[in-house]
């Protein structure tokens, strides 16, 4: 049987492909929408619902912002299943008072359940303290976080600045974050993109700019699942054009294992923080 990530608490219907997530406070962002790590992990568990297999690659555009407390449907579709591969598409879209569905996220996703055994790493993990030796990661809005997704968040600074630290004397070299999900372990495709949703954070600082920004779209790729307690988030902001921030990074167990990779791309604003 798949993992399951509690935190979402995806609903199934009468129709297997269907599912529904309501977007609790827990869910969002500290500005009143749907945090993007919720979107595509809900994304994730959904596919891999549907279609019996583990996420191997996501990608996801956002297009609306649902609000808390809105229902979203998830639609899965299944274009193409192989013995061993399966390629799937999430639709997210949320049913207006009118009646009318807007869309406010869609998804690619593909899947796999060929043999585990083979695993070959290439990279090497940053040379960082151990969790406990790391300071916690401060607040990065001048805004309440408390009441949204953050409550869910354990985060530690192993390496480089962010967030108001950052402000005027810009992140350069190392940077990298310890993280875990109290109450949950970290490994599966779903628990991966919750947490791996930071890349917007990682370009402010690198720009000197108060920290902020929205997502186009963020990809993730699922290398090894095998789960861990805290994950090692190495990141990099790789460039800024346009009002656009491009960043990477990749994740690591905590006994050493590259478990995954993740990329976004963001528009670097702040006009959405009203609260």
């Amino acid at each position: 049987m798949l993992p399951t990530f509690d935190l979402l608490d995806l609903q199934s219907t009468d129709d297997s492909h269907r599912f529904q997530l309501t977007a609790r406070k827990e869910l969002c962002t500290p500005f009143g929408f749907l945090y993007g790590g919720s979107g595509i992990a809900a994304s994730i568990e959904a596919a891999e619902r549907a279609t019996d297999r583990p996420l191997q690659w996501v990608t996801t555009q956002f297009i609306g912002r649902p609000l808390p407390d809105e229902v979203i449907d998830l639609e899965v579709l299944i274009p193409a299943a192989g013995r061993a591969t399966t390629q799937a598409q999430v639709f997210g879209t949320v049913t207006e008072p009118s009646g009318d569905r807007r869309t406010v996220f869609t998804s690619l996703c593909a899947h796999t359940d060929r043999p585990t055994g083979d695993a070959v790493g290439f990279a090497d993990m940053l040379d960082v303290p151990a969790p406990e030796e790391c300071p916690p990661m401060s607040d990065p809005f001048a805004a309440a976080v408390a009441g949204s997704f953050f409550d869910h968040l354990e985060r530690r600074l192993a390496a480089g600045k962010l967030a108001l630290e950052a402000i005027d004397d810009p992140q350069t070299g190392p940077l990298a974050l310890w993280c875990r999900i109290p109450d949950h372990v970290i490994g599966s495709g779903a628990t991966q993109a919750f947490i791996a949703d930071i890349i917007p954070l990682a370009v402010s600082a690198a720009l000197g700019v108060a920290p902020g920004g929205t997502s186009l779209d963020n990809t993730v790729r699922i290398i090894d699942p095998e789960p861990s307690e805290w994950v090692l988030l190495d990141i990099v902001a790789d460039g800024f054009h346009r009002s656009i921030g491009h960043g990477s990074l990749r994740l690591w167990s905590q006994d050493g294992r590259l478990i995954g990779t993740a990329q976004q791309t963001c528009i670097i604003r702040t006009s959405h923080h009203t609260t």
